[in-house]
């Protein structure tokens, strides 16, 4: 009897370990991930064209667009956790900046494309849910960004816009934006859809418990 509840204890042990091991080791990764996204983004080699009236051409453009297809595919497989948020979003900010006028057209629409499903999702919702979740995601904004970061954000006094948006929908608003104002209100559509995910997420474990 004694021998059984310490193999138990022991095994118990062990699982708690490998999880604590895991878990430092999931972390560490998404720092280290992170850490290297930051060092591509600030990096020399990545010049900045915003302040220039041509674009890329040849070899160059070539090498840049990989870039940028490997930024957005960096960034769309973070896990947006608090830890992480805000540093993901100043990363993405900065990289925006380094773009020239065309670039930063591909870098939304490549945005918007990782953004497909859960805008369609959103826009599918009656009217004043829309409304309700857009006030819910700008508290979230308010509550989750530092002050010095919420400073640069327009989106944060913009209540005839928001309005719009649980009017018309995001996709709808989106089409009326140029990437620069796109870019401002991301954060604010991902809190959205990250809300929209919350609420069905329940919804659907009912549906499970009810079959």
């Amino acid at each position: 009897m004694k021998t059984r509840v310490f193999t138990r204890g022991l095994l118990t042990c062990l699982v708690v370990w490998l999880v604590v091991l895991a878990a430092q080791g999931y972390f560490r990764e998404l720092r280290s991930t992170v850490d290297t996204l930051e060092g591509v983004v600030q990096g020399e080699e990545f010049s900045d064209w915003s302040e220039r009236e041509s674009e890329p051409e040849g070899e160059e453009k070539r090498v840049r667009d990989q870039r940028i297809q490997a930024v957005v595919n960096s960034l769309a497989r973070q896990e947006f956790n608090r830890d992480t948020k805000v540093r993901l979003g100043e990363i993405r900010s900065e990289f925006y900046s380094k773009l020239s006028r065309g670039e930063r057209e591909v870098f939304v629409g490549l945005l918007l494309e990782g953004l497909e499903h859960s805008i369609g999702a959103f826009d599918q919702q009656p009217g004043d849910k829309r409304r309700k979740w857009i006030k819910q995601a700008m508290k979230a904004v308010r509550k989750e960004l530092p002050e010095e970061v919420q400073a640069g954000y327009g989106i944060l006094d913009a209540e005839t816009e928001y309005e719009r948006i649980g009017e018309a929908g995001l996709r709808a608003a989106m089409e009326e934006m140029g990437p620069d104002e796109f870019m401002e209100f991301l954060p604010l559509f991902e809190i959205a859809v990250e809300l929209l995910q919350r609420m069905r997420i329940p919804q659907m474990e009912g549906l499970r418990g009810g079959s």
